[in-house]
């Protein structure tokens, strides 16, 4: 789920969390090990964000999401 109000969501910031503290550092130690990087939240909120500017190509947008799919298969 997203920090923000729906209304005030960015759509180039993709926040998240996940179940608990445990299950986030895991997969932001896993998502470091396959080569992500600055995946963590934002130090006042915490949880997770990928951030999907325009320089980043759609191939690593669906390489992250394959891998997020794949730890949420794990976990």
């Amino acid at each position: 789920s997203g920090h923000a109000q729906k209304e005030s969501r960015s759509l180039m910031n993709v926040t998240f969390t996940l179940e608990n503290d445990a299950v986030t550092s895991s997969f932001l130690h896993e998502t470091k090990d396959a080569g992500f990087i600055g995946l963590a939240g934002h130090r006042s909120v915490g949880g997770c964000r990928a951030s999907i500017y325009n320089a980043v190509p759609l191939e690593h947008v669906e390489r992250l999401a394959e891998f997020m799919n794949d730890f949420k298969r794990r976990n």
